[in-house]
């Protein structure tokens, strides 16, 4: 792809900012918990910006716009899960992970079933989760290299990997919020300016629904080819996997209070979905502008530089960079965390002073950095097949497992340790057996997962007694808001 000085100019000056907010965010760093939570002084925008920038990434101009592009409509069915993910965190979980005050989800855990062994278990958990999501921001990355600057793509990625190991390393959880904050702003406003350049060229929306309709009559239905059957899966997959996603949950530990978590909330309410409504209808303009494309992950890339003005090339390839970036340092953040602190302080060194944690926590983000590039170098499928699996796993052996111990007074430490165990096991090995063509295509793993974990939750939770730290740890959530309240007030 051509570059003029124009779009080197635009690109460059984005990434320049983005370098600039870390180092300010390197001088800021007094401590462990300015590292790792930012002093748990964060506002609303903060969290808004980091949510949304997270988990729109270079995923909406990559894998979403190539699966609306192949499948149509139906992909809705994903977006309507992460919505309804958010929507439960945001309001029902958020707040109640920020009252209790840990810093990991590990810690939350083993505090809430009295079970010190599910830190160090649930981590790694959390660690493999990481690795396998940041591979496929490698891919987008990859992409991206490959395609603007005619990089070999194995290059790219090493070289993506390279630049956010040093801003996450420097830059820590403040630096995360607020280059998310910058990436969500300007993955807004490219997409808002891009969207109508891309439906004039295709003719119009009315034009461009009549044209799609005849190369694809069901591709504006519910579930157009996929069937109801993998639709929901999406649906149950991508709600379930958000809610247990340590990386989006984490989050919640930097807000200054649990009202910028609600607000947070509504912020994502009114943003989230409209901004993929212009996804997908850039990605159907896509079908009749480039009806024959061979790889349709790079539609985005191809639209912008054969229609847009330079400075919205340039622009347009930094919101893709950014938004990159910042989903790779919360990923990378969060399990290094996890691992520093429910691992290396917990059971290695318990009596590690500040400096050799920061010193393990900043080791381990270059580590696991590393082993996500092997991933993302093989690309062993589609950007948005490779989550899949991932928020499958998340969803099936952490989702479920951190709504109930919010909801459900009864789960016990067995219960809890039944449906971790159960839900990331069968996650991985049904996986394994459609690949193999042992186990037949038509149902999903996720619905099997879930039914069989949920059982087991219950059954085991019924034939086991919690202990009164259990119930106390339950009873602490549900009093939190009346405390909090009370406490205000005096």
């Amino acid at each position: 792809m051509n570059n003029d000085i124009v779009v080197l100019t635009a690109f460059f000056a984005v990434i320049a900012l983005v370098i600039a907010v870390s180092l300010i965010a390197y001088l800021k760093i007094k401590n462990a918990n300015s590292f790792f939570l930012a002093e748990r002084k964060a506002k609303w925008y903060l969290i808004l910006g980091s949510l949304m920038a997270s988990t729109i990434s270079g995923a909406a101009f990559f894998g979403m716009q190539a699966y609306f592009y192949n499948l149509g409509a139906s992909v809705f069915w994903i977006l309507l899960g992460c919505s309804w993910g958010f929507f439960i965190m945001c309001f029902f979980v958020g707040p109640k992970l920020r009252r209790f005050g840990m810093f990991t989800i590990p810690e939350y855990l083993a505090e809430r079933f009295d079970s010190p062994l599910l830190k160090p278990v649930f981590s790694l958990l959390v660690s493999i989760w990481m690795v396998i999501l940041m591979g496929t921001l490698y891919v987008q990355g990859g992409l991206l290299f490959e395609n603007m600057f005619g990089l070999n793509y194995a290059t790219s990625i090493f070289l993506i990997g390279l630049i956010t190991i040093v801003l996450t390393i420097f830059g820590g959880m403040v630096a995360v919020l607020n280059s998310d904050f910058i990436a969500m702003f300007i993955l807004l406003i490219v997409t808002v300016i891009g969207f109508p350049i891309i439906m004039n060229a295709a003719g119009g929306w009315g034009a461009i629904v009549s044209t799609v309709q005849v190369q694809q009559p069901d591709f504006f239905t519910n579930t157009s080819n996929v069937g109801f059957t993998a639709a929901l899966s999406w649906l149950i997959i991508w709600s379930l996997g958000y809610l247990g996603h340590p990386g989006f949950l984490t989050r919640f530990y930097t807000a200054e209070n649990e009202r910028e978590i609600v607000k947070a909330g509504i912020g994502i309410s009114v943003l989230y979905l409209p901004f993929w409504i212009f996804i997908f209808m850039i990605a159907t303009a896509a079908k009749v502008l480039y009806p024959s494309l061979t790889d349709t992950e790079t539609i985005w890339m191809v639209s912008l530089y054969d229609l847009a003005p330079s400075i919205i090339i340039g622009l347009g390839m930094a919101a893709i960079f950014v938004g990159i970036l910042s989903s790779v340092n919360t990923w990378l953040l969060t399990a290094a965390t996890s691992l520093t602190r429910d691992i290396y302080q917990t059971i290695i060194n318990p009596q590690a002073s500040e400096k050799n944690v920061l010193f393990c926590s900043k080791t381990l983000i270059f580590l696991l950095s590393v082993l996500a590039i092997p991933i993302g170098i093989w690309r062993p499928g589609y950007i948005i097949e490779m989550m899949n699996i991932a928020y499958a796993i998340a969803g099936s052996a952490g989702g479920v497992v951190i709504l109930l111990s919010m909801y459900y007074k009864g789960m016990t430490k067995q219960g809890a340790w039944s449906g971790i165990i159960a839900g990331a096991s069968i996650a991985i090995l049904w996986r394994l057996g459609t690949w193999s063509g042992l186990i037949t295509t038509n149902i999903d793993p996720i619905i099997p997962t879930l039914l069989i974990t949920l059982i087991l939750i219950i059954v085991v939770s019924k034939l086991t007694e919690p202990s009164e730290k259990t119930i106390a740890m339950y009873d602490r959530l549900q009093s939190s808001t009346v405390k909090s309240i009370k406490n205000k007030v005096s």
